[in-house]
């Protein structure tokens, strides 16, 4: 009876815990057992929250980036997170590994390549593109930097900043609730915390598990193309494994040491890729690309970020919409994560390591890949519409690795970028995850429940390999966007908080 009763007296919090569990394992089982019947009924469902709400992920998301920049400039950018006399936990270089790994998981990797190409053969008819022409081709870059840049990474700032500030400006609850403090005041708020909490780690949970389902279809698919004759029934669970293992042997050693490293190699993995991508593909050539791809995008970025053109178009629901409701279902719990270490900063500082780094990061990057995809799909368009179309975005930057005549080596070099991204985006998630679901935390918010953090990365590892095996990770993937809408009236919330801080920053900060 003792045992029974500390097992289900775990240190976690119990309406945070169990509801997003419970509702994870019966999605997966109604997607396993009735697949048609759970992915039709959440399909309309996420198409009902697009078409509804797409305005809303639209504007709100144009109003963060414009908020930040004003906070940039504003007394409050002197602020420092945690008080005057607080000192940084991390060098500058480590949390900046920390903060791109943790926000851009894989994406990069295969959307780089993938996105453009699906704007390069299908541009939305409002901007009356030709596919397949120059300006389609301008456009493809320009579109894919608007979903990779400022905009998407305003939209974790927000509520990373405003966590951040209220969690080392008292004692509060390490809890969403945090983020709405301003405007309920530091003494409510309590009775809304787990509900808060439930549903952003809902979100997350469910995304991190498709991401890492389709990203061990990706791998395994990699290894096959160097190894055909091997079984991918065994070639998928001992993938699944090894992250898994991986994994836990970083997350037992907590953010300074191990969280801190592999980020630090996934960073320098990265800049490998872009060197030799830059040296043996583009050369020279690509900085004035690149200035010309700004341009693009500072063309079409007011139009896209208010849906001057688009506003009802199914392009604009299927692309923006979609990718702003994904940025926004996660932003929350990924905001414990990114404010938590953002302890002994400026204000200005955590805007331009959370902000403005990131998104000339990913955008630069987008620049080279997406350049690159869109030269080879120039000149074979039919094959690389057709490799699209029939083997999906993972096989394109394959594909390009080929036609640069280094097939091996970039192959090779993507297969281990992207174990280490799962990786390293698994382990700052479950932090997150863990911390939120803790009934009792230590002095130091960066001492998390290794336990915990064991407990949902086993989860999330055993839910990709589930799905991947005997359902599919659509239906799943789904359910995060879903929980998108729950969180943009969170961030709604967060943007007053923000506001708030910003007009009295004694009132709220002391």
């Amino acid at each position: 009876m003792s045992k029974s009763r500390s097992f289900f007296s775990f240190n976690v919090r119990p309406l945070v815990f169990w509801p997003p569990f419970a509702l994870l394992i019966s999605a997966v089982i109604f997607s396993i057992f009735l697949p048609e019947i759970f992915s039709n009924q959440i399909l309309n469902l996420q198409q009902a929250i697009l078409i509804n709400f797409s305005v809303g992920f639209s504007w709100v998301s144009f109003l963060m980036l414009f908020l930040l920049v004003i906070v940039f400039f504003s007394p409050l950018g002197k602020y420092r997170i945690g008080g005057i006399k607080t000192k940084p936990r991390l060098t500058k270089l480590s949390w900046f590994a920390i903060i791109l790994c943790t926000t851009i998981a894989v994406g990069i990797l295969f959307w780089g390549s993938a996105e453009p190409l699906n704007h390069f053969f299908f541009p939305p008819e409002f901007f009356d593109l030709k596919p397949e022409s120059n300006e389609s081709q301008s456009f493809a870059l320009g579109a894919l930097f608007f979903h990779w840049g400022f905009i998407p990474y305003s939209i974790y700032a927000v509520p990373s900043l405003v966590f951040g500030l209220i969690l080392y400006s008292g004692k509060p609850r390490y809890s969403l609730v945090n983020i709405i403090k301003p405007i309920l005041g530091q003494k409510k708020g309590e009775n809304w915390s787990g509900l808060l909490d439930s549903i952003c780690l809902f979100a997350l949970v469910t995304g991190m598990a498709a991401s890492l389902g389709a990203g061990i279809l990706s791998i395994s698919g990699g290894i096959l193309s160097f190894f055909p004759n091997w079984n991918l029934v065994l070639i998928q669970p001992a993938i699944t494994l090894l992250i898994l293992l991986t994994f836990l042997i970083s997350a037992s050693s907590g953010i300074e040491k191990g969280i801190r490293s592999l980020s630090l190699f996934n960073l320098g993995f990265f800049v490998l890729l872009l060197v030799l991508f830059v040296v043996l593909g583009q050369g020279l050539a690509i900085f004035p690309a690149f200035a010309d791809n700004l341009k693009t995008y500072i063309h079409y970025f007011l139009d896209l970020g208010l849906q001057i053109s688009g506003a009802g178009n199914q392009w604009t629901f299927d692309w923006t919409t979609f990718n702003l409701a994904i940025w926004t279902a996660w932003a929350p719990i990924t905001a414990l994560f990114l404010g938590k270490i953002a302890v002994g900063r400026t204000v200005r500082e955590f805007l331009i390591f959370n902000l403005f780094l990131p998104a000339i990061f990913c955008t630069f990057w987008m620049s080279i890949f997406g350049g690159a995809t869109l030269k080879f799909a120039a000149q074979a368009p039919d094959f690389y519409k057709n490799l699209l179309e029939v083997s999906g975005p993972e096989s394109i930057i394959y594909q390009v690795s080929k036609d640069m005549g280094y097939f091996n080596l970039f192959s090779q070099l993507f297969i281990i970028a992207m174990f280490i991204s799962f990786v390293t985006a698994a382990d700052s998630s479950t932090d997150a995850l863990a911390s939120i679901s803790m009934k009792k935390a230590g002095k130091d918010v960066f001492k998390t429940d290794v336990n915990l953090k064991v407990l949902w990365g086993t989860l999330m590892a055993s839910l990709a390999w589930v799905m991947i095996t005997f359902a599919g990770v659509d239906g799943v993937r789904m359910l995060s966007v879903i929980g998108g809408l729950p969180a943009l009236f969170l961030i709604i919330l967060a943007i007053i908080s923000l506001i708030l801080i910003l007009i009295n920053p004694k009132k709220h900060l002391s």
